[in-house]
C-alpha cells in the first residue's frame, strides 16, 4: 500500500493534460484572432515555415482591386450608430467573402473602402480571370441585399468597383514593430483611380485596358473612353465590367440586357474613336431609347456635345 506522501501520479497527469489543452485552445483562438488582422494565407505560410515576418518586398504582376461605396461618408451622417453598422458590416462581409471565394487576398478595409490583390502570397495563374469573378460577386451579391434592405425601408448603397493588373511590389513593410502585408505602386494606384472614375459614368465595375488584354475573350465587356490617371503616362481605354462569357453561375452570367447593351456601346465607341463624333452622338441616343437612363450614354452624349468638331482634310 501508498502512503500518503506518494506521488499522486493520476492527478498530475490530468492537471498536465488539462494544461495543454488549454495552451492548444490558446494557441487556436490567438490563430484565429490573428488571421482577422493579416491575410489568412500569410498565416498559413508563417506556420507552414516558422520562418519569422521580416520587411521585404518582390515585385510580382497582381490584380489589384479597390471597391467603396457612394456617398457613404454623408449617408452616414444620417444613420443611427446600430444601422451605420448593421449596413457597413454587411457591406465588408460580402465583399471580403466574395474575394475569399475566388482567391484573393483582403489587404485591409480604409473606411468603406476595400483594397484586395490577386496572385500573392499564393501564385495563381489565372488571377485576372479570379479577380473579375470576385468583383462580379461582390456587385451582384450588394444588389441581393439592397433589395432586403430596401424592403426594411433601409436606404440603398452603391458599390463601385476599380480592377487593374500591373507589376507592382508586394510584401511586409512597416516598422520593426509593425508589418503590413500589402502591394505598392502605380499599378496600386490605377486601380483605385478605376474605382472613383465609376461616379463619372455611372457604372459598378471599373476596370483598365490591361485586365481586358488578359481575358478578353472571356469577358462580357462595355467600352467607356480614353483616360488620362495618375500612375499611367498615357491615355488609355476603360471598360465596365458586364459578366462572364461562359459561366452560367447566376452571380457571374450574362444578364438579359447585357450583351444588346455591350454591341450597341462598342459599336458607338468605334465612331467616336474613329473621330466621327455626329454619328457618335446618334449611336448613344439610340442606346438611351432603348436603355433610357442609362448613365454611360447620358455622360458620352456630353462628351460628344464637348467635343471640336473634326478638322476636313485639305
Amino acid at each position: 500500500s501508498c502512503s500518503s506522501t506518494c506521488p499522486r501520479r493520476g492527478h498530475s497527469n490530468i492537471r498536465e493534460i488539462a494544461r495543454l489543452e488549454s495552451a492548444a485552445s490558446l494557441l487556436r483562438t490567438s490563430l484565429k484572432s490573428f488571421s482577422s488582422f493579416v491575410p489568412l494565407d500569410v498565416v498559413r505560410q508563417l506556420i507552414k515555415s516558422g520562418i519569422p515576418l521580416t520587411l521585404g518586398v518582390e515585385p510580382r504582376f497582381l490584380t489589384v482591386f479597390f471597391s467603396d461605396l457612394e456617398n457613404f461618408s454623408s449617408h452616414s451622417e444620417t444613420l443611427a450608430p446600430d444601422d451605420l453598422l448593421v449596413q457597413i458590416s454587411t457591406y465588408l462581409e460580402q465583399v471580403s467573402g466574395a474575394i475569399s471565394e475566388e482567391g484573393g487576398t483582403v489587404d485591409k478595409f480604409i473606411g468603406d473602402g476595400v483594397m484586395a490583390f490577386w496572385n500573392a502570397p499564393v501564385q495563381r495563374p489565372d488571377h485576372v480571370l479570379r479577380a473579375c469573378a470576385g468583383a462580379l460577386r461582390a456587385a451582384r451579391r450588394m444588389e441581393r441585399v439592397n433589395d432586403v434592405w430596401q424592403a426594411e425601408g433601409r436606404p440603398r448603397i452603391r458599390i463601385r468597383i476599380g480592377l487593374n493588373c500591373a507589376n507592382v511590389l508586394v510584401g511586409n513593410i512597416g516598422s520593426s514593430t509593425r508589418l503590413s502585408y500589402t502591394a505598392l505602386g502605380d499599378g496600386v494606384n490605377v486601380a483605385a483611380r478605376l474605382e472613383g472614375i465609376n461616379k463619372q459614368f455611372g457604372t459598378t465595375i471599373c476596370i483598365s485596358d490591361s485586365i481586358y488584354e488578359q481575358v478578353r475573350t472571356e469577358i462580357l465587356v462595355r467600352p467607356l473612353k480614353r483616360v488620362q490617371v495618375k500612375g499611367r503616362k498615357t491615355e488609355f481605354m476603360i471598360y465596365e465590367l458586364l459578366a462572364l462569357r461562359a459561366s452560367d453561375d447566376p452571380e457571374l452570367r450574362i444578364r438579359e440586357r447585357d450583351e444588346q447593351l455591350s454591341a450597341m456601346t462598342w459599336k458607338a465607341s468605334q465612331l467616336m474613336e474613329a473621330g466621327d463624333v455626329p454619328a457618335a452622338k446618334h449611336a448613344y441616343l439610340t442606346i438611351l431609347e432603348k436603355f433610357p437612363g442609362d448613365p454611360v450614354a447620358k455622360y458620352m452624349l456630353q462628351v460628344c456635345v464637348e467635343s471640336p468638331p473634326a478638322v476636313p482634310p485639305n
